[in-house]
């Protein structure tokens, strides 16, 4: 355990405030988003909770506490207060919450991979019909099928998510399995995006 260097009460590791006294507490780049938050280390969590411990997290981090302050703590400060909204802006989106989760068990983000060429053929296949599916609907500005590919990439996005969700709950193997669910994921998130802009183009053509 650690201990507070104003009231000497001892402190868990990667805490932001100390418990007893309530003082800000030195920063450590190295605690996961998830401790940051004080929250276990898992795939399943409960959103507003998340969103709960944050904001009152960043109450107690505002600046005009430390406008007084020196330098050093405002530095702190301003260090943990970044360090706590990118925790809840990638533990509160599933894809990238299960992204860091990946990186933390194999070294390295699935979704940085996809940024490159896709080597799996089927993958990559499927990828190319649903492109090719959205361009003719939105040629023919086709609202029914629009509609339809909406709601197949819809459930197909939450087909991933349980299949993510079940390969994370294993503890070993797997990893390229799960590499390819998430950029899966992660390309009909960006479809789904297009889907919503070329319906939107539709208004003021």
């Amino acid at each position: 355990m650690l201990h507070c260097s104003q009231c000497g009460a001892e402190y868990a590791p990667c805490s932001v405030l100390c418990p007893a006294c309530g003082a800000l507490l030195p920063f450590d780049p190295s605690c996961s988003l998830f401790a940051v938050l004080g929250l276990g280390e898992s795939y399943d969590l409960d959103g507003t909770d998340l969103r709960t411990r944050a904001v009152e997290l960043q109450r107690r981090l505002h600046p005009d506490r430390f406008a007084q302050a020196p330098a050093s703590l405002q530095r702190r400060s301003l260090e943990w207060s970044t360090r706590i909204n990118e925790a809840a802006a990638v533990l509160g989106d599933p894809l990238r919450r299960a992204d860091y989760l990946f990186a933390r068990r194999y070294g390295r983000s699935a979704l940085s991979e996809a940024q490159g060429s896709i080597r799996d053929p089927e993958l990559l296949m499927r990828q190319m019909e649903l492109r090719e599916q959205l361009e003719a609907i939105s040629e023919a500005r086709d609202q029914a099928a629009l509609d339809a590919l909406r709601r197949q990439i819809a459930e197909d996005e939450q087909r991933l998510q349980q299949q993510v969700a079940q390969n994370l709950a294993v503890v070993e193997g797997g990893n390229e399995a799960l590499a390819g669910a998430l950029q899966e994921w992660q390309y009909l998130r960006k479809l789904r995006a297009e889907l919503d802009r070329s319906e939107e183009s539709w208004d003021f053509a």
